[in-house]
């Protein structure tokens, strides 16, 4: 390399802690040199002249990275450089520190004499001596001297010192009872001095050792318990102590083997019992004091005491139990019958005051007081009827009083013994009582007269009344026969022996008998029979049943033709049997065909009377009486419905029945009478009106009908009665209303005939006449719009008619309403008639039937009738033509010219309908009149119809009890034939085989014999329909009877007493049995509500009201129930009521038995268990003794045990009755050192599937012989490897070792006994976790093989020992590091490039790429091309650029050495200072930058004596040292005379003249030339010629002929700076005054800097000689130079014939400034050239150069700085 290192190096120390400011030291200097650090250090300054190092901070040794410091110093030009160290000494400033500043260590109390622990070693931060030596002590809390400390070293690796341990070390046995910890306080003592101390707190825990046995607070206990304490129950506690501590104080209790009556809680010592305690009897002589009687019973058994230390230690106690007798038995309750084989108790009604009923025994195990007993009864007999006599082996129950069965048929009584005990013991037994009936009680008929009101034409078999008798007694004593006393003797009537049914048995007549009294007999089945009587009297309604009878048949009477109206021809009468209406006449004479208007009959008197004069002189006139009364009146229609209101008032209107009479007169007139129905509530009021109050459901009544001859309607009107819900309405065929026309009258005699008559106009109907109910008719009139009565509807046709004249005029419409009624139901139609204008007569159809008969199986073709019409006028008027009007549904034609209406098709109408048909007669007039004939066809019977029911089946219900005879169900069939054809009667032909029920005539179904829905709910009957033809025809109808339920059946228990039996713990809502009642009712009366007595003070149980599911109400305890009451069972009274109307209840007594069901698991006490047996106990040892207890009694409450699990290999045994576990074969602690017993215990319930048990598991440790080493078990490797920068206390590993030992000799403690130098990592002695007690270094050790040691706490105590290796991963945690002597290189400029100059090298002690060092130049000073480049592996630097060293002398080099880690942001780096010092090679030659140019003085003012300065020759050489060195010599002058004149200074170029010299020519032309001092064969050199112009002469006039500048003032002129040499700046302009042609040439003589200093420049203008044009003679550097430069430019006149110079001439000065952009200057930074930094000798700048300036100070133009250059852009 060509470079080389430093020369001069010096060495320094100061020691740490020294104030700022304490001189370190100096390095040698040399005069004249100023010194600076390379790079400064922030702890030391240095004094630039003196070269003094002092302190600049207070330094800390410990605190630094290294001890010492390796510095640069570098001297000013020239430069070179100084290595300085400097070592900071130690000083004992740190005290020793533990790593903790208390530690917790722990010594077994059997630990030997010499037990060693480790402890960790002080550490001192100082150096040497001052640092830690092996002096520690126990300076404090070693009571009786236990312990002392042992300092080891272990060896020394090559290189290292021995690192020391500490140990804590026992010098005698330890005892934890006496002092259970120690607090040492352990000091550590450096080697400084004074010395200093550190402490360490360590906290000695002494570890107990099983030395103490347990003790129990009392050699022997007593206690006194009831005999008959269920198992659980607590006896005592026992109380044991141990002075140990942990498990070896903590004790386990438990019996010996063979106690099985108590049981003790391993944990608390709580003795209880274990099963029913049976204890042995002891001798008399400890008989209980108090005189009881009897010798005492008591256990004696033995508890003992255990700890869980190694090994086990024994305590004993022993447990007297006495036993108290107790009241444990209930009393058991007996009765006994008569008969005896009667299973309950009977008695009759009628017994006897004392009468026996039954016997009372009772039994009680128990002796003395608790075996007395008392019986009472203590519920059932609030009426006193029975009492209890004692005797001295039972109890006798007699009767006490009157009994009834009529009023209570059944006692229950409650019967409660008690013994007397304290508390009393109770049982309670229930007494059924049943009272047996006596035929003490007589019938009672429900009424003490029937009445009965029958129609005289009632059929055969028709009802009469039901007459009904009850008898309280019961069975045949209760059942009751009837008969007719008297009363009978038509034999009208018959009565039912059993039902008391009365009906008719032959056709009655009023006439002959209008009332019936009978009188009933009721007798009873007993055997002395009793009797009762009755009246029933039936009264017999008229009907039409007879006909008027005149009582003349043929009466002549002869009159005058002259007779005058109203003469009297004849009185006629006649008489009707009938009653009331039906009796009564009235007479009417038919309209006479012959003698139209000439008589007239008196309705009421029958007077016969004339009405006009006679046509004859004289005439026999035969009469014929119209009426003969042979028509009963008939009721249209017969039946009737009627809504009514509830609460009608009395007297208000119900409903109004409507009869016709075909008779005449009185004949006609009709009376209504009420024949049967409640008589009391409705009454007839005389005109046919039902009226009454009351709120019955339906009432059935029958109106009767009589006219005035006597005759009665046959039959009687019914009607029914019901709710106004029930009304219907009735439609018209037609639901818009109805449009008739009519022709009017034109006021003639036969129209005033014929409209007398009434013409039919047309006919109203209603379309849904079936909604009036079966048989009821509809019937019309015109209720409003006839105000005279012009028109009549047929009330039974609703064919509506004139009834008078119509005169159109007068009134052209009418707005008829038509009322249709039909029973229930009603409705209203709008009848509108229009009347027809006729201008003449109408024909007229006089002698027309109105009304004929038709057979309705007539033939086609038949003729019907003839209907002739007359017209009485003439001619074509009176043709007639005939056609029918109205033809209903076309069945008829008529003759268009005869007028005979004939049958066109079958008849299509039912029976007795009348079919309107109108016959119209029209005439031949124009416009043609006619005439209308309204003919009603009434359709004859034929026995041609069956009787058909309304429905094709029958379904009805009736309730159970309803009375025999009463009437439940109408049924209706109709015939469509008339009369006789049409009479139904019925008849039950099937079904009814048990004769349950009859049938009226009238349809109606009874109830024949008494119904029992219990025994048959329903029937099927058949009804047969038959009519009164000739044959007769019948039908058939089913008839479905649903007998309903009434509540008549008492619900019943099943059972006398109910037990049931519930589960102990049962949840509460648990199911408890249920309580089974029956009711042969159903639906609502066999619904069953059941309830327990007691309310809301009944807190245990609830019954389901619906399924009688009893539950309980809460959780029962059977033992806490025995507690309370004395017994294991609740009563509860048991009510069942039906949901009837008055419901019926029944009560029972429930007993409910809270019964073990084996509901209870056995229960381990104080689970899980835990025990330890020494591997070395023999087969039959016990082990340990487990306790259950089971709350169950009997056979669920005996425990059996036996082992599930954990006892594969059958090491162990367990009793099955005592619960003791043995070892049944030899153990092997290093095979099995622990056992998971599962203990099963099950209890012995008789069902084996329901049997309980439960499991704990024992826990068996077998105790070890410490004969086993510690195992190590993890880790699985060897080694670890752990990163340098883990923090301090990371968990490194964790060691496991495995002890085939238990307890404390499988205690297994960790430590390092060897290879953790320095202290570096620690363990865990119980966790075995191995951590990090020091920083680790990879750079100080990359790998440790640790000893690692387990073990046991056994006596001896053995271990092992595992080699652990840990080795150290390198992190990146160490930058590059360079040395720390400062690198200086020297070269020499121009050297080669890629020349090696110096190789820097930096180590970084991580490994791997860590630790591979790469380098670069970071930064180079000063800037610019980087002149060095550096080998990124091998840091060697080389140069790049050509070295000038007049550029830069000194490059800063900082050099980044970076390492390589992955990833790049871990990578450290680390930087380096190198500096490079080019030294010089004499490559420049000396280059003159003075003026070249000078003026000499004017003689006047040259100073006498010296010689004078003309100007000082400046060159400058850019090398250095005598490279730079310049010398000047001056050569030649021209003329050569010069030569002589002046003289050039070798040194300083100073050019001066001799003094006195004559200088004859106005210019010399001197040749200069300056020389470097470099050795001869190097050396260089360079010219340069100097003008030296003459002054001009001094005095006046010697400025004459001079040349002047123009202007005078100074010029300005400006410049860019960096602009090239030879840049014009300016022109100067001088002329000679009055010689303008003068030539003249121009010098520069001085430049210097403008402002106030006057600093002399270089040569920086030149200006053209001939020109004068002034122009940069180097590039200009505004910020290295001033912003102005003054330039001295001369003027000098030429005499062209000699080319000489004037003698005159004239000086000039002009000011120059730089300016512009900067350019870039060689070296970095803009530095100027070093060459010019150079220091000049003193006195540079003389007097001649101050001579210079002054020469120059004439006016002269000042050159103003111009602005920098812009470039413009467009």
């Amino acid at each position: 390399m060509q470079s080389r290192a430093v020369d001069t190096r010096v060495t320094l120390q100061v020691a740490e802690g020294v104030p700022v400011g304490t001189l370190v030291g100096a390095i040698p200097t040399q005069p004249g040199f100023t010194y600076r650090f390379n790079e400064a250090p922030r702890e030391f300054s240095l004094d630039a002249r003196s070269g003094a190092i002092r302190t600049a901070a207070e330094l800390d040794r410990e605190a630094l990275r290294s001890d010492r410091y390796d510095l640069v110093v570098l001297s000013s030009q020239p430069t070179y450089p100084i290595e300085v160290r400097i070592s900071v000494l130690d000083v004992n400033d740190n005290a020793p520190a533990f790593p903790e500043p208390s530690i917790a260590v722990s010594f077994s109390e059997s630990a030997a004499p010499g037990t060693r622990l480790l402890l960790d070693a002080a550490s001192d931060a100082d150096a040497g001596a001052n640092g830690v030596s092996d002096d520690y002590r126990i300076v404090a809390g070693n009571r009786d001297d236990k312990f002392r400390l042992v300092v080891t070293e272990s060896p020394a690796a090559a290189g290292e010192l021995p690192y020391t341990y500490l140990h804590l070390e026992t010098t005698a046995r330890l005892d934890r009872e006496q002092v259970a910890c120690y607090q040492l306080n352990v000091s550590a003592r450096d080697g400084g001095q004074p010395p200093r101390f550190g402490f360490l707190l360590v906290n000695v825990t002494v570890l107990d050792v099983n030395d103490n046995p347990p003790i129990f607070d009392h050699s022997d206990y007593t206690v006194s318990l009831n005999e008959s304490a269920p198992p659980g129950t607590h006896v005592l506690q026992v109380t044991a102590t141990d002075s140990d501590v942990g498990d070896n104080a903590r004790i386990a209790y438990y019996l010996s083997d063979g106690e099985r009556q108590f049981a003790v809680d391993a944990e608390t010592g709580d003795i209880t019992t274990a099963e029913p305690l049976d204890c042995p009897q002891q001798s008399c002589a400890s008989a209980r004091p108090g005189g009881l009687g009897g010798c005492p019973k008591s256990c004696v058994f033995t508890v003992f005491a255990r700890d869980h230390g190694s090994p086990r230690q024994d305590g004993r106690t022993y447990v007297t139990v006495n036993l108290l007798d107790a009241n444990d038995h209930d009393p058991v309750i007996k009765f006994r019958y008569f008969p005896s084989t009667s299973g309950f108790a009977t008695v009759d009604e009628n017994a006897a005051n004392g009468s026996v009923v039954a016997a009372v025994s009772v039994v009680d195990q128990d002796e003395g007081p608790n075996g007395e007993t008392t019986v009472e009864i203590r519920a059932g007999n609030e009426l006193g009827h029975f009492r209890l006599d004692c005797t001295p082996s039972f109890d006798i129950v007699r009767v006490h009083g009157v009994l009834d069965r009529e009023q209570v048929n059944k006692y229950n009584l409650t019967v409660v013994a008690a013994d007397r005990g304290s508390p009393p013991r109770t049982a309670t037994a229930f007494l059924i009582v049943h009272v047996n009936d006596v035929n003490d009680h007589e019938p009672v008929f429900a009424k003490s007269e029937y009445s009965a009101v029958l129609s005289e034409l009632a059929p055969a078999g028709s009802y009469v009344a039901s007459i009904a008798a009850a008898d309280e007694d019961s069975g045949v004593n209760a059942r009751i026969y009837y008969a007719f006393v008297s009363g009978n003797e038509r034999g009208w009537f018959a009565i039912d022996e059993d039902s008391g049914l009365v009906t008719t048995r032959a056709p009655l007549d009023r006439e002959a008998q209008d009332t019936a009294e009978l009188r009933v007999s009721a007798r009873d089945g007993g055997p002395n029979p009793k009797w009762a009587y009755t009246q029933l009297k039936v009264a017999i309604l008229d009907e039409n049943d007879e006909r008027p009878r005149f009582s003349q048949e043929r009466i002549e009477v002869s009159l005058p033709e002259s007779a005058p109206a109203g003469t009297l021809v004849a009185m006629l009468t006649a008489e009707d049997a009938d009653q009331g209406t039906n009796g009564s006449v009235a007479y009417e004479l038919p309209r006479p065909a012959d003698y139209p208007g000439a008589f007239s009959l008196d309705a009421l008197t029958g007077q016969l009377t004339t009405r006009r004069a006679l046509d004859r002189e004289h005439a026999t006139v035969v009469l014929s009486v119209l009426d003969e009364n042979d028509n009963s009146p008939a009721f249209y229609p017969a039946h009737y419905f009627a809504a009514v209101p509830h609460h009608l008032p009395a007297g208000a209107t119900v409903l109004q029945v409507s009869a016709s009479d075909r008779d005449e007169g009185a004949n006609a007139e009709l009376r209504f009478a009420l024949e049967a129905g409640d008589a009391a509530l409705f009454a007839d009021a005389g005109g046919g009106d039902d009226a009454g109050g009351g709120g019955g459901p339906v009432w059935r009544l029958r109106v009767s009908a009589r006219d005035g001859g006597g005759r009665r309607a046959d039959p009687d009107a019914t009607v029914e009665l019901v709710a106004s819900a029930r009304l219907a309405a009735l439609e018209f065929d037609s639901a818009a209303g109805y449009h008739f026309e009519v022709a009017e009258d034109d006021g003639s005699e036969a129209a005033a005939a014929a409209a007398a008559g009434g013409r039919v106009v047309g006919r109203v109907r209603v379309a849904r006449a079936h909604q009036a109910g079966a048989g009821a008719a509809v019937t019309y009139a015109v209720v409003a719009g006839d105000p005279e009565g012009s028109f009549a509807v047929d009330a039974a046709s609703g064919v509506l008619s004139t009834r008078g004249p119509l005169d159109r005029e007068r009134v052209a419409r009418y707005s008829l309403r038509v009322l249709a009624r039909a029973g229930l139901a009603a409705g209203e139609a709008v009848v509108n008639v229009t009347v027809l204008d006729l201008n003449d007569n109408a024909p007229e159809f006089p002698g027309a039937p109105a009304e004929v008969r038709l057979a309705e199986n007539a033939a086609v073709g038949q003729e019907v009738c003839l209907c002739r019409a007359r017209d009485r006028d003439a001619a074509a008027n009176s043709r007639l033509a005939y056609s029918l009007a109205r033809d209903p549904d076309g069945q008829f034609g008529v003759g268009a010219a005869s007028g005979v209406v004939y049958l066109r098709r079958p008849v299509r109408a039912p029976p007795g309908a009348a079919l309107s048909v109108e016959v119209v007669a029209t005439d031949g007039g124009q416009p043609p009149r006619t005439a209308r004939h309204a003919l009603s066809v009434l359709v004859v019977d034929v026995n041609d119809h069956t009787p058909v029911f309304d429905h094709t089946s029958y379904e009805t219900s009736l309730l159970e009890s309803t009375p025999v005879n009463e009437r439940f169900f109408a049924l209706a069939a109709s015939d469509a034939d008339l009369g006789a054809n049409g009479q139904v009667r019925y008849a039950i032909s099937e079904g009814d085989a048990a004769g349950r029920f009859g049938v009226f005539p009238d349809g109606w179904l009874y109830v024949r014999s008494a119904l029992d829905r219990e025994q048959r709910d329903y029937y099927s009957l058949l009804v047969t329909a038959t009519d009164g033809g000739d044959p007769p025809r019948s039908s058939q109808v089913p008839v479905t009877v649903h007998v309903v339920d009434e509540n008549d059946n008492a619900p019943q228990f099943a059972n006398a007493t109910f037990e049931f039996r519930v589960r102990e713990n049962e949840p509460p809502d648990s199911f408890v049995g249920k309580l089974s009642a029956s009711d042969r009712d159903v639906g609502r009366n066999a619904e069953l509500t059941f309830a327990l007595s007691g309310g809301a003070d009944q807190r245990d149980f609830t019954v389901d009201p619906k399924n009688g599911f009893v539950k309980t109400l809460h959780v029962f305890d059977r033992e806490q129930l025995v507690r309370d009451t004395g017994q294991s069972y609740v009563v509860l009274e048991a009510t069942v009521t039906d949901n009837g109307a008055p419901p019926l209840a029944d009560r029972v007594k429930v007993y409910v038995h809270v019964a073990d069901e084996n509901d209870n698991a056995p229960r381990f006490l104080r689970t899980p268990y835990r025990v330890q047996v020494s591997e070395a106990a023999g087969v039959g040892t016990q082990v340990f003794r487990v306790f259950t207890a089971d709350a169950d009694e009997g056979a669920n409450g005996q425990v059996w045990y036996s082992l599930a699990g954990g006892n594969e290999e059958g090491r162990f045994a367990v009793d099955a009755a005592t619960g003791v576990v043995t070892v049944a074969a030899p153990l092997d602690r290093e095979r099995a050192p622990a056992y998971r017993l599962l203990v099963e215990a099950r209890d012995a319930a008789p069902d084996a599937a329901r049997r309980l048990s439960a499991t704990a598991e024992l826990a068996v440790d077998v105790l070890d012989e410490n004969d086993n080493a510690p195992r190590f078990t993890a880790p699985l490797l060897p080694r670890v490897s752990v990163a340098e920068t883990t923090p301090v206390g990371t968990e490194l590993a964790r060691f496991a070792a495995a002890d085939a030992d238990a307890g404390v000799n499988a205690e297994v403690s960790f430590s390092l006994a060897g290879g953790n130098r320095r202290d570096a990592f620690g363990v865990d002695a119980a966790t075995g976790a191995l951590y990090l007690h020091r920083p680790l270094d990879y750079e100080e050790l990359a790998a440790y093989a640790l000893n690692v040691t387990a073990a046991d706490g056994g006596n001896p105590r053995l271990a092992t020992t595992l080699l652990f290796r840990v080795d150290v991963e390198d992190s990146n945690d160490n930058p590059p590091a360079f040395p720390n002597t400062a690198i200086v290189r020297q070269i020499r400029e121009g050297i080669p490039q890629r020349t090696p100059i110096v190789t820097v090298a930096a180590e970084d002690p991580d490994s791997g790429a860590n630790g591979e060092v790469e380098y670069r130049i970071g930064a180079q000073e000063p800037p610019g091309p980087a002149h060095f480049g550096i080998d990124p592996a091998t840091g060697v630097i080389h140069t790049l650029l050509p070295v000038d060293r007049e550029a830069v002398d000194t490059f800063r080099l900082t050099v980044v050495a970076t390492d390589r880690a992955r990833p790049e942001s871990a990578r450290l780096s680390a930087e380096k200072l190198v500096t490079v010092i080019v030294e010089d090679v004499n490559d420049n030659a000396p280059q003159f930058v003075s003026m070249n140019a000078a003026v000499l003085p004017a003689a006047a003012r040259l100073p006498p004596g010296d010689d004078v300065l003309v100007a000082v020759v400046r060159a400058r050489d850019l090398d250095s040292g005598t490279n730079g060195l310049v010398t000047y010599d001056l050569v030649s002058a021209e003329p050569a005379a010069g030569g002589d004149h002046f003289r050039l200074d070798r040194n300083s170029g100073a050019l001066t003249v001799r003094r006195g010299a004559a200088l004859p020519e106005p210019r010399y032309h001197l040749a200069v030339k300056a020389s470097d001092e470099a050795v001869q064969a190097e050396r260089k050199s360079s010219d340069a010629y100097l003008t030296v112009l003459a002054a001009p002469p001094a005095g006046p006039g010697a400025g004459a002929g001079a040349p002047r500048f123009e202007p005078a003032a100074d010029a300005a002129g400006s410049v860019y700076e960096n602009e090239p040499a030879g840049t014009s700046v300016l022109r100067v302009r001088a002329a000679v005054p009055g010689a303008p042609a003068a030539a003249l040439e121009y010098y520069v003589t001085n430049v210097t800097w403008a402002g106030g200093a006057r600093r002399q420049a270089d040569r920086l203008f030149d200006v053209d000689a001939r020109l004068g044009v002034l122009s940069t003679a180097a590039p200009l550097d505004r910020e290295a130079g001033p912003p102005h430069y003054l330039v001295s430019v001369v003027a000098v006149v030429v005499c062209e014939s000699r080319l000489l110079p004037s003698t005159k001439m004239s000086n000039v000065r002009g000011n120059t400034c730089g300016g512009g952009p900067q350019p870039p200057m060689s070296g970095a930074g803009g530095r100027r050239p070093a060459a010019a930094a150079r220091p000049r000798p003193a006195g540079h700048r003389d007097a001649a150069s101050a001579a210079a300036a002054k020469a120059s100070a004439s006016a002269s133009p000042r050159l103003a700085c111009g602005p920098h250059r812009r470039h413009s852009q467009r």
